[in-house]
């Protein structure tokens, strides 16, 4: 059976622009991904599935690729009119729903900043966002996914763990007709985000950057001849854009290089150097990101870090 899908964009608050959601009419229409919860994005998904004679009670069930709040927003306010079955990767629902988890989130990120360099007023200022902006109290997953499970409703649809972005990140492929649903997972043109979550309890904190790009690895060895994104146009040659992500990461990889061939310093220091002129207005984006980065370097033992003061500082080897 031809796979027919439609895609909608919704808008957003944030620099990269829309978001965009997904209908699988499969034996179940399924809606991937939901959006930003704003009146804004809700008007643009009814006025979305209107155009193709739908209604929000037509969706029959809903899969997550991960459980960023431009992606899951609409999920409570969709729910509330059709409470249907939501897939999506099996530590989703703690992600979002475990308030344990959220406060043991804040004082692993609380800890973790000021390590980084941050100081304590503004490690705890960034250290409990996710507590106060992405909990939907009481959502329950009907399956956990992971790494080759099917969908049910979607025959012939797979899961594909594509960790990096964030630590549920799940894509969806088609192998018959070289499908690929991935979140955002690849982008077009555009470097993707990696973000920390704090890990489960009793785990180890994950390391994002080493694992996007070996999930980048993996995906190139999949047959795929159209790539549908979380944002931004369709992908034809999901190969260019996967190269480009590791041509972009050897760039980042050189500059805080160049960073720490002037001298030791720490994650902040590093961040203030690479962006003097805007790492105020995305602060927490640029420590995710030099956080991977130096991750990447240790694994490759291109540098070491001595904690000085109960703050990491960093040097070349």
């Amino acid at each position: 059976m031809v796979q027919r899908i439609e895609k909608i964009e919704l808008s957003t608050n944030f620099p990269i622009g829309p978001v965009n959601v997904y209908l699988v009419f499969g034996e179940k229409l399924t809606l991937i991904d939901a959006g930003i919860q704003t009146e804004q994005a809700w008007n643009e998904l009814i006025a979305g599935l209107r155009l193709f004679g739908l209604t929000v009670q037509d969706i029959e069930q809903i899969v997550l690729t991960h459980h960023h709040n431009d992606h899951m927003g609409l999920l409570q306010w969709i729910l509330e009119k059709n409470p249907v079955p939501v897939y999506a990767h099996k530590d989703t629902e703690t992600y979002l729903a475990d308030e344990a988890y959220m406060k043991w989130s804040g004082e692993f990120f609380d800890r973790l900043f000021v390590e980084f360099g941050l100081t304590e007023e503004v490690a705890e200022k960034w250290a409990y966002r996710k507590r106060d902006r992405d909990v939907l109290a009481g959502l329950k997953i009907e399956k956990g996914l992971q790494e080759g499970d099917g969908i049910p409703g979607l025959p012939g649809w797979e899961v594909i763990e594509t960790k990096g972005h964030s630590q549920d990140h799940i894509s969806l492929y088609h192998a018959g007709e070289q499908i690929f649903i991935c979140g955002d997972h690849v982008i077009d043109d555009i470097h993707v985000g990696i973000f920390l979550d704090a890990p489960l309890p009793g785990e180890q904190r994950a390391k994002p950057l080493i694992q996007y790009i070996a999930n980048l690895k993996k995906c190139l060895k999949l047959p795929i001849k159209i790539t549908y994104s979380g944002h931004g146009p369709d992908i034809y040659d999901i190969s260019r854009f996967i190269h480009a992500q590791f041509e972009r990461t050897e760039y980042r990889v050189q500059r805080v290089k160049n960073v720490l061939e002037k001298g030791n310093a720490t994650g902040l220091d590093i961040v203030k150097k690479m962006y003097p002129e805007r790492y105020k207005k995305g602060l927490i984006t640029f420590v995710f990101e030099i956080i991977s980065v130096l991750d990447l370097l240790m694994e490759r033992n291109e540098i070491f870090a001595e904690k000085q003061n109960g703050v990491y500082v960093y040097s070349l080897i």
